[in-house]
């Protein structure tokens, strides 16, 4: 079947972090996402995460998938053969979330490994042919956009790529998309108008929604656990922005997704 919503980036391995507690857990947290008609991406951020995003996927069935990858933060001490081996896996549809991570960072060392980490990144995903998910966060000084698009450019035409909770501006979202990128927005932009005009501006086919529950809960559930189902409240936030009809943009918002990620869905 053809999913209503899809959420392009969550975290069921990760519904348990405080201070939301562990009830209910992520198994029927899945399945009543699933059964309420929306498909889901669960993200892996290290190497138990990633190892967990994969079974999750796998035990939920089908309408849920899975990425393996190292947050720019976890690369110290890591084991990039373990997330080499589970890309491998039939549930995996990108590899990630992986990236720059700038805030609050100025180390110069600490940097150049993270963009390290990120290359070895993008030679799996053109190993196993399969998209990025990129998390790219920046301090006031837009370094971050400016080295992730300086990568990019070396790979330009040869690899697919996700920027996940997209909070730069209009200037550098354009240059992004010049690479063949997509965006995905998550639950801040129902109680913020920062985004605004990227989500206005964006082409169409080349945006997509996205919890990154447990965190960044939409309103009217802002100061609760954020779960995957909630991406309608977002979808539709979006489709309430774009200057197309609202089901016009619902249904690009699912079928961007599925194009993403290499995802058959049958109607």
């Amino acid at each position: 079947m053809t999913p209503k919503f899809f959420d392009a980036h969550t975290h069921l391995n990760m519904l348990n972090i405080a201070p939301w507690g562990s009830e209910p857990g992520w198994e029927e947290v899945g399945k009543k996402t699933l059964e309420q008609g929306t498909w889901l991406v669960n993200v892996g951020a290290d190497e138990k995460s990633s190892r967990l995003a994969v079974e999750q996927a796998h035990k939920l069935g089908e309408g849920c998938f899975a990425t393996v990858g190292i947050h720019p933060t976890e690369g110290e001490g890591s084991d990039f053969a373990v997330i080499a081996e589970l890309a491998k896996d039939e549930k995996v549809v990108a590899i990630g979330e992986c990236g720059l991570e700038y805030f609050k960072i100025d180390n110069e060392d600490i940097r150049s490994q993270q963009c390290e980490l990120f290359i070895k990144h993008i030679e799996l995903a053109l190993e196993v042919g399969k998209p990025l998910m990129i998390h790219c966060r920046a301090n006031a000084d837009g370094d971050a956009y400016q080295d992730t698009l300086e990568i990019l450019r070396s790979y330009e035409g040869k690899v697919r790529f996700n920027m996940h909770f997209y909070t730069g501006d209009w200037a550098t979202a354009q240059e992004f998309l010049a690479l063949g990128g997509y965006l995905s927005f998550p639950g801040v932009i129902t109680f913020t108008k920062q985004y605004d005009e990227v989500v206005k501006k964006a082409p169409l086919d080349r945006i997509m929604s996205e919890t990154d529950a447990p965190f960044a809960t939409p309103v009217p559930h802002r100061g609760e656990r954020n779960e995957p189902v909630y991406v309608h409240y977002v979808a539709e936030h979006l489709a309430k922005l774009r200057p197309e009809p609202k089901e016009e943009v619902l249904g690009a918002l699912v079928q961007n997704a599925l194009n993403f990620f290499d995802i058959s869905a049958k109607s």
